[in-house]
């Protein structure tokens, strides 16, 4: 940094303190601690003041009074002095850790303080001058800011929302303030009445991540731009609340919470709650400029703060042509990148992705070194269509190739995709070194590739065979975070489970939350996007034959992935609380889990038999006996062996489920309609009542007389949210539930049915004893025929028998 003039006045002096010791000020020290705001206080006790800043004058502002009035730095001391200039506290920075100093009273020996950051100003002095027309004009040094970087290497674009659908409430995740103006080959942004900041989900700088995963350790952002305006870089990073975070770093404690033996969704809840319970403080450098044609700006960033996220604010008229965040590197690695993707009648969605990645990669003109060479012969797409409706002799090309396919699931699809990736290579078409899966009913950025791109080609030796896993966002309102990564739970209540979810991206400290890491263990990357190493693609590491949902699941779990995330690395898609349907969640996802745990043994905390037993039970206690039976037919088929597996016709056992599903109606009655209020309402029963509720499956086989009456008018019916598998208040001893979709606006009556209850829990107990006749026979079964599934030649022959 830059030291101000008037610090140079005593950056050569040395001091006599009282007891004439000689005290040797810290000219570096005393610089990073320029213009930092601090909380002052007592350890665990509440705080003088949030508001204490170390002045560039060596006085202390914002809080100041008799015995806190200046304060200097000698050795590794920070001392404050009283305003006769008596030392009254010291500060010990020999740590290194500026964020948080502990303290001691000189006068009181007792007394102990701390402090907190809250952000810190850079001041750049000498950036403008002002002359005789008090016109900014810019002293144009090679300090002030560079014109070339030494093999210069682009990692991220600044990029602006090109659709209208990306210029909607979506638009906060590419900047925030006045509306940016796109004239195709540039952006006027005209910030006079506020301002724009990009210090946002999609473009602002992960210093953490960059600089852990990838040989990368200096960073510049890099704009082509013209104008009058004040150009603010900013290093964002949280500061939190915790005393153990505070001095231990996140990292090791949500480490330890990790290794300890608390239940593993507690933990994940814990270190969501410890994310969120910081507060953002921030660095920032301020320059003014003045151009009156397209000048390459090139500003260095001080990476002093190793968790900073970087972003830029621009205040004033700027028009920009290019701008990006780039390192210098002299070494890269080779990268060729196959996207996998498999649609069935989705063509809107699967045809523009492609017309995308055309115009913004292949046919992209500024192929500056970094990023951008993606579409220089880096990249080719396989797209294989289970429902054979695209015109694959219009699409194929040079680097896109359509394979046409039985309708047999994500599974099958991305299978016979893994198939011609190896055609690919065994052929000497195209020699990748990494595999995207990417579903095909999604919204994806053409700069997501790009990202993964140029990350893989700095990759360090130590992470090159983690996957790279895209969030997914919710595309109905376009700025909710769905999931970022996933886990498999050890919760017996809980299955699967995001690592990350329900983030605003359009608040930076959600965005800033985001951007840590949480340890857990038997973590997925789903694919609607997820990057694979080419390691992991070979004859026998084929999917399972599921149709689709776990077949990812398993993949990962099984080659047991690490995984990297980055903020704006992500897919736009639809949330799948709109398509709730009980055929997949209570027969394809039962099925599918029962099978990936027998194949694998993931998790051998959890029986995952008596976790779906319990699924088939919360059902019944809703009076809802489809979807019981959905349960029922998911054991019963995997009871049936691997072998029956391998005959299922691709979506005919989802069809056959479907016709069980009950139908939901929008057409509600008005005394429905009256109560709708009371949907997520949750009531709880006392010890006794949830005891008979539980024991008797909510009072199936009681006499009449035990039901509630009140059941008897339309009004007094319980209405429950369709998402709440129990609300066991509610339920108790009703003779009728309404269940209500908030989302579709719908509503269907679940009625008591003591025939149908009999039916059904007949069947189970069938299953029940079959399972613990021959479950371990069988489960050892599909463990024995897990080499087969996974091999290249099955998957040959189950293709061909499915056309069939």
């Amino acid at each position: 940094m830059k030291v101000p003039n008037r610090i140079k006045k005593v950056v050569k002096r040395t001091v006599k303190s009282p007891n004439t010791k000689t005290k040797v000020y810290n000219k570096e020290l005393s610089s990073q601690l320029i213009g930092t705001r601090f909380s002052f206080g007592k350890p665990n006790q509440s705080v003088f003041t949030n508001d204490f800043t170390l002045g560039e004058d060596f006085k202390i502002t914002g809080y100041q009074d008799d015995n806190e009035y200046s304060w200097n730095v000698y050795q590794t001391t920070l001392e404050i002095s009283d305003i006769k200039g008596n030392v009254t506290s010291k500060f010990d920075l020999s740590s290194g850790n500026l964020d948080f100093i502990k303290g001691q009273s000189t006068k009181w020996d007792d007394v102990k303080f701390e402090l907190i950051k809250q952000s810190r100003m850079v001041y750049k002095f000498d950036k403008a001058v002002k002359d005789n027309n008090e016109k900014i004009k810019i002293k144009a040094t090679e300090s002030e800011y560079l014109t070339e970087i030494k093999n210069e290497f682009r990692i991220q674009n600044i990029v602006f929302p090109q659709s209208s659908d990306e210029k909607g409430q979506k638009r906060e995740l590419f900047y925030r303030g006045d509306e940016v103006v796109s004239f195709g080959n540039f952006n006027i942004v005209d910030g006079y009445s506020d301002f724009n900041t990009f210090n946002t989900y999609i473009n602002s700088l992960s210093l953490s991540k960059w600089t852990k995963y990838t040989t990368a350790n200096e960073f510049f952002l890099k704009l082509s731009v013209k104008g009058q305006f004040e150009l603010e870089v900013i290093q964002n990073y949280l500061t939190y609340n915790d005393k153990n975070i505070q001095e231990k770093g996140i990292e090791s404690v949500f480490e330890e919470l990790h290794q300890s033996d608390v239940d593993d969704v507690f933990a994940r809840n814990v270190m969501n709650f410890q994310s969120g319970n910081s507060r953002i403080t921030n660095s920032i450098t301020r320059y003014n400029f003045n151009f009156d044609k397209v000048t390459e700006l090139i500003l260095p960033v001080t990476t002093n703060i190793k968790n900073a996220m970087i972003g830029f604010t621009v205040i004033g008229n700027a028009e920009i042509h290019d701008a990006g965040w780039y390192t210098s590197v002299s070494k890269t690695s080779p990268v060729d990148i196959v996207i996998n993707t498999t649609t069935f009648q989705k063509e809107k969605y699967i045809l523009k992705n492609l017309s995308n990645i055309k115009e913004k990669i292949i046919d992209f003109e500024n192929k500056s070194t970094g990023l951008n060479q993606l579409g220089e012969g880096h990249l080719f797409i396989n797209v294989v269509d289970n429902g054979r409706t695209l015109d694959a002799e219009h699409i194929n090309n040079e680097f896109i190739r359509v394979y046409g396919n039985p309708n047999v699931g994500g599974a099958g699809g991305f299978s016979r995709g893994m198939i011609e990736t190896l055609n690919l290579q065994k052929n000497g078409e195209y020699h990748p070194t990494h595999v995207i899966f990417m579903d095909d009913d999604i919204e994806v950025l053409p700069e997501s590739f790009k990202r993964v791109f140029a990350l893989l080609r700095l990759v360090k030796e130590e992470y090159k065979d983690y996957f790279i896993e895209g969030a997914m966002l919710d595309s109905l309102d376009g700025i909710t975070q769905y999931e970022d990564t996933g886990f498999i739970t050890k919760n017996k209540n809980t299955v699967y489970m995001p690592v990350k979810d329900n983030y605003d991206l359009r608040n930076l400290h959600h965005v800033m939350r985001n951007d840590i890491e949480y340890p857990v263990d038997n973590e997925y990357g789903a694919w609607w996007y997820c990057t694979v190493p080419i390691k992991y693609i070979h004859e026998n590491s084929m999917s399972l034959p599921i149709f689709y949902r776990g077949d990812d699941v398993e993949f990962s779990i099984r080659n047991k992935a690490k995984i990297i995330t980055l903020n704006g690395l992500a897919v736009w898609h639809l949330p799948f609380y709109t398509k709730k349907s009980k055929a997949l969640e209570n027969y394809l996802v039962v099925r599918n889990t029962i099978i990936d745990q027998a194949v694998n043994d993931f998790i051998k905390e959890v029986d995952f038999f008596e976790t779906s037993i319990e699924l088939y039970k919360k059902e019944i206690r809703m009076f809802n006996y489809g979807a019981a039976d959905q349960v029922l037919d998911a054991l019963d088929d995997f009871l049936k062996g691997p072998e029956h597996l391998f005959s299922l016709k691709g979506i005919e056992p989802i069809i056959r489920e479907g016709k069980k599903n009950e139908i939901f109606s929008d057409d509600i009655p008005k005394e429905i309609k009256c109560n709708l209020h009371t949907v997520d309402d949750y009531w709880l029963l006392n010890p006794a009542d949830l005891d008979l509720f539980i024991k008797t499956d909510n009072g199936h086989g009681l006499p009449e007389i035990a039901f509630n009456a009140d059941d008897d008018k339309l009004e007094n019916v319980a209405i429950v949210n369709q998402e709440m598998l129990e609300n066991p208040g509610k339920q108790f001893m009703r003779k009728r539930v309404v269940v209500y979709d908030t989302y579709n606006k719908k509503y269907v009556i679940r009625e008591r049915n003591q025939q149908k209850y009999e039916s059904v829990k007949k069947r189970y107990q069938e299953i029940s004893t079959k399972f613990s006749k021959s479950g371990k026979e069988i489960t050892e079964q599909y463990r024995q025929y897990a080499k087969t599934f996974h091999s290249q030649d099955f998957w040959n022959d189950y293709l061909e028998q499915q056309k069939g």
